[in-house]
C-alpha cells in the first residue's frame, strides 16, 4: 500500500515497491505500453499545444480546475487568456501560480466548491437536471 496519496492522484511509494513495478509490454510491438497522457516531465505535443491556444483564444471565459498550474503547461494558457482581457476564474484550495491573472480564485477544495455550484444551479446529485 502507497505511503501517502495526494489530491492530484501522485502516490508516495516504498523502493522496495518502486522496485517490483514492471511496465507492461505492447502486445503488438514490445513497446512500452502507456496512455495517451502527458506525464509529469514529458513535453506536451506541439499539435495539442496549438489546438489549446485556439480554444483559449476563442473561449468567452477560461475555469482552471484544482490546479496548482506549477508546470508551465497550464500556466500558458493562463497567461494567454489574461493577456487578452479574457476573464479567468480559478477554483483551487490552495494558492496558484496564475491567481495574480485570476479575475477571481475560489480558495475551497474542488469537491466542496463543484457540489455547492451544483446545489445553486439547482443539478441534483445524479447530474440530471430537472424540467425547466
Amino acid at each position: 500500500m502507497a505511503a501517502g496519496i495526494n489530491p492530484d492522484g501522485d502516490a508516495d511509494l516504498t523502493d522496495e515497491q518502486v522496485g517490483d513495478f514492471r511496465v507492461v509490454p505492447c502486445a503488438n510491438c514490445g513497446g512500452v505500453l502507456k496512455p495517451d497522457v502527458v506525464f509529469f516531465g514529458e513535453a506536451v505535443p506541439p499539435a495539442r499545444v496549438e489546438h489549446c491556444r485556439r480554444l483559449v483564444g476563442e473561449a468567452a471565459s477560461l475555469l482552471v480546475l484544482g490546479s496548482s498550474l506549477t508546470v508551465m503547461s497550464g500556466l500558458r494558457f493562463v497567461r494567454q487568456a489574461a493577456q487578452a482581457g479574457t476573464p479567468v476564474l480559478i477554483i483551487n484550495r490552495d494558492p496558484t501560480r496564475g491567481d495574480r491573472h485570476a479575475l477571481t480564485r475560489v480558495a475551497l477544495p474542488l469537491g466542496a466548491a463543484l457540489t455547492a455550484l451544483t446545489d445553486r444551479l439547482g443539478i441534483p446529485a445524479d447530474g440530471q437536471a430537472g424540467p425547466g
